[in-house]
């Protein structure tokens, strides 16, 4: 055997010996035979998620926002998180809710504060007053003062009528001289209609803008002489109802008996408030309130504090929280009326 005859020999052993090639795991995708293979793709880098904020301080106290703080997987799909369409459909509605119910409640008390901070350039004047003797006009005039003085940059003023009583001065824990209390300034009157108006007066004697409101406590009925006095010289008259069902049948008698130019002034110039002075006496609030809307108005009902029942003095900051949204909205009703009557 020549030497090419030996090495050609000993090539076919060496092939014979080993194992055949793999196939391709995907024939399928083998580029052709002559083609060259294409180069791997290059891994494209994954797209980060923003970073999540925590919410500003004011919304994580809010008990809404607690109570209907959303999912951390909010906005994934249901494949990637595991959430079922059940479990969407909840969170959603869980948000609408808060959405809804939550800041509808706020957003309406925004609206009250923001009426009840409308400048004013003259002094408006208020008479609170009651059908009948002793029916809470002085509390409701404590109430209505520090609401408003809470809300406005001008000075208010409680004034006191009833120097022998002298209840709204023990409301607002403050005697002739001392200064005032929650921002409310308190003033004495004697009950006379001259006495009124020189006390009324020298409340301005600082100047006319230093006085935004003057909250007068009549301190007899809706037919005495103070508040006739307030009825007609005043910018709003608050007539106050106590819940009581004897006094509430009587006072819409009284109602009834208004001359026209009394009528017109509760349509237009007045608020009706509804004492409620003890919570058995709610039936008798509901009944009240459908008469008066039978009559053209639509009362504020203050229900029923213990703290307004039992404290000397009165502190608004332990008011019960549907109290101060009652209050804060008969005081938005007064601004509103005051701001858009005539002086």
């Amino acid at each position: 055997m020549t030497d090419p005859d030996w090495q050609r020999d000993m090539l076919r052993r060496i092939s014979a010996e080993q194992p055949p090639a793999e196939e391709p795991a995907h024939p399928d995708d083998a580029p052709p035979p002559g083609q060259p293979v294409a180069p791997a793709p290059r891994l494209q880098p994954q797209p980060q998620q923003p970073p999540s904020y925590p919410p500003p301080v004011y919304e994580q106290q809010h008990p809404a926002y607690q109570e209907n703080q959303p999912r951390a997987d909010w906005g994934r799909a249901a494949g990637d998180s595991g959430e079922s369409v059940f479990d969407k459909f909840r969170r959603v509605a869980s948000e609408a809710a808060y959405l809804i119910g939550g800041s509808g409640k706020l957003q309406h008390d925004v609206d009250l504060i923001a009426t009840c901070r409308r400048p004013i350039a003259i002094t408006r004047r208020v008479g609170v007053t009651s059908p009948v003797l002793d029916g809470g006009t002085s509390t409701v005039t404590a109430l209505l003062s520090t609401t408003l003085a809470a809300q406005r940059a001008d000075r208010v003023v409680a004034v006191d009528v009833d120097p022998g009583g002298a209840e709204l001065s023990r409301r607002l824990e403050l005697t002739r001289g001392s200064g005032a209390i929650e921002g409310a300034t308190l003033v004495r009157s004697d009950p006379t209609v001259p006495a009124l108006r020189a006390t009324l007066a020298a409340t301005q004697s600082q100047g006319a803008r230093d006085v935004g409101l003057a909250v007068v406590d009549c301190p007899g009925s809706m037919f005495d002489e103070i508040a006739t006095e307030m009825a007609t010289t005043g910018h709003c008259t608050v007539l106050v109802v106590p819940s009581v069902p004897q006094v509430a049948s009587y006072c819409l008698q009284q109602l009834d008996q208004l001359a026209p130019a009394g009528q017109d002034v509760l349509l237009h110039r007045g608020v009706v408030v509804i004492a409620v002075v003890d919570s058995s006496t709610a039936d008798t609030a509901r009944w009240l309130r459908d008469a008066f809307r039978q009559r053209g108005l639509d009362p504020v009902v203050v229900p029923y504090d213990p703290h307004i029942a039992g404290a000397w003095p009165l502190h608004s900051s332990e008011l019960e929280t549907e109290t101060r949204r009652a209050v804060l909205e008969l005081a938005a009703r007064v601004v509103g009326i005051v701001t858009q009557t005539a002086s």
